[in-house]
C-alpha cells in the first residue's frame, strides 16, 4: 500500500491491494497509515525541490553521534 500510494498509479489504489490491506489493517490503522506516507512523501519532495544533501545538517543537529554512518 505504501508503494502504490507513493507512486500513485493513473487508476488509483487497485480493488485487490486495497481488499487485501483492510483484511489486514483496521479503518483507523489505514487511515494512520495512508497520513504518514503522505508526510513522508512530502518531505522527501520538499528535500528534492531544494536539492537537500542527505547528512548535511548532522553535525550541526547531533546526529554524527549516532554513528550510523
Amino acid at each position: 500500500m505504501t508503494e502504490i500510494l507513493t507512486q500513485l498509479p493513473a487508476h488509483g489504489v487497485p480493488d485487490d491491494v486495497y481488499e487485501h490491506v483492510r483484511t489486514q489493517l483496521s479503518e483507523k490503522e489505514l487511515s494512520d497509515l495512508t497520513f504518514l506516507v503522505m508526510s513522508i512523501n512530502a518531505w522527501n519532495r520538499v528535500n528534492v525541490g531544494f536539492q537537500a544533501v542527505p547528512g548535511t545538517y548532522d553535525k550541526e543537529l547531533g546526529l554524527d553521534k549516532s554513528r550510523l554512518c
